[in-house]
């Protein structure tokens, strides 16, 4: 297939035309094109998120494979990466083995997984994208042990243990910054809440991330705005706007909760936050806004986070590599809302933005044409990458 129109190639915005089926196979300025996208769209490597909650199996009460993967195509997502605390937990090879099935038959994306910490060296030899670490395992000194020896990437929730066991008024900045303190090696430290926190991990070698919730969303007020770690104040949310120059990516920590749920008490109610699909539009109306330069915008978005997983076919719209696009819109403002997940109100909810995702195209075909998802099924990242398909 053929497409043309303007397109985001070698750190530029130009005319151009790519030939693809599941890779691209061919770039070069014109073309007769099967589709040609309209002047007021860019077409630009397909957006990563490094950190989503998809649930399913006994959790799919929440969310599914099917409802989260169709969220992150229509926000212009096209490769995810899923967290390991569901039910079961994936720290074994029989639940991550399911978990895989459940995505090659329902990921409307290309996909990745992470394993919980675990003694079980047979999930070493999966093909997985690495290790979750949580606050409470840090206290797990064999696990622990197993995962640092590990050469995979290891993803830290920055909080120390007893930050789980406290009120959350407690749940101070220090906690985060000392977390960082107790890891070793390959590691990135995610959903960051401060600027203090990234810097810190830099200088120890780590790569890092935040979320826009952590920088748009006005404090924690109830179960809606409830999230791990907390939202925090004024002063550190607008310091945290240093990120968008300094962190390496950005994530959603897309975490989907039943309406039950989240109509619990404020002490009881589930902490998450389901924004997958609004991390991409946010990031480029930051560019049109020219808050931040388009480079920065797919450094963030596709380039950074396909260097922090290893995965050399992804991020960047070059011959040989996957065929995942994000089409970007830049003629449509509109106020954000979610459509296909489970969750039906968030935080983030009539945010105003200045783009909207005009397609997304995931392994050469239409995952999404900016009215309606089609079921077309992703692989697995991890082991795309590594072949030569």
């Amino acid at each position: 297939m053929w497409i043309k129109g303007k397109i985001y190639y070698n750190k530029e915005i130009t005319e151009g035309c790519i030939n693809f089926d599941r890779k691209i196979k061919d770039i070069r300025k014109d073309c007769r094109p099967d589709i040609m996208f309209p002047d007021y769209t860019v077409i630009f490597p397909g957006s990563i998120d490094i950190h989503v909650h998809t649930r399913g199996l006994e959790l799919s009460y929440k969310e599914t494979v099917t409802s989260a993967t169709s969220e992150a195509v229509y926000g212009g997502i096209t490769t995810i990466f899923d967290m390991p605390n569901t039910k079961p937990v994936l720290n074994n090879s029989k639940t991550i083995l399911e978990k895989f099935r459940e995505f090659e038959n329902y990921s409307r994306c290309d996909y990745g997984l992470y394993s919980g910490v675990t003694t079980d060296k047979t999930v070493e030899n999966l093909p997985i994208a690495g290790y979750k670490v949580f606050p409470e395992d840090l206290d797990k000194k064999e696990e622990l042990q197993f995962v640092f020896n590990s050469i995979k990437l290891k993803i830290l929730h920055p909080e120390l243990p007893l930050s789980t066991n406290q009120f959350r008024n407690l749940r101070s900045l220090w906690q985060e910054l000392a977390s960082l303190y107790l890891v070793k090696g390959h590691f990135h430290i995610t959903h960051a809440t401060n600027i203090e926190t990234i810097r810190l991990a830099k200088s120890l070698g780590f790569t890092t991330d935040f979320t826009p919730h952590h920088l748009i969303v006005n404090g924690e007020k109830d179960c809606l705005s409830k999230v791990n770690p907390p939202i925090r104040d004024f002063t550190e949310r607008r310091k945290l706007l240093n990120a968008l120059f300094e962190a390496d990516t950005v994530v959603s920590d897309h975490a989907p909760h039943s309406n039950k749920e989240k109509s619990l008490p404020y002490e009881l109610c589930s902490p998450g936050i389901a924004g997958i699909s609004f991390t991409t539009p946010f990031i480029y109306s930051l560019a049109k806004k020219g808050i931040i330069s388009y480079n920065r915008a797919v450094e963030l978005l596709a380039e950074n986070p396909a260097k922090i997983i290893g995965l050399t076919k992804y991020g960047e719209i070059k011959e040989g590599n996957v065929a995942n696009f994000t089409i970007v819109d830049f003629s449509k403002n509109w106020k954000y809302h979610t459509e296909y997940t489970k969750v039906v109100e968030t935080p983030l909810d009539y945010y105003p933005l200045d783009i909207s995702i005009y397609s997304t195209i995931v392994e050469g075909k239409i995952a999404y044409d900016g009215n309606e998802v089609y079921p077309i099924r992703g692989v697995n990242a991890i082991e795309s990458s590594k072949s030569e398909f």
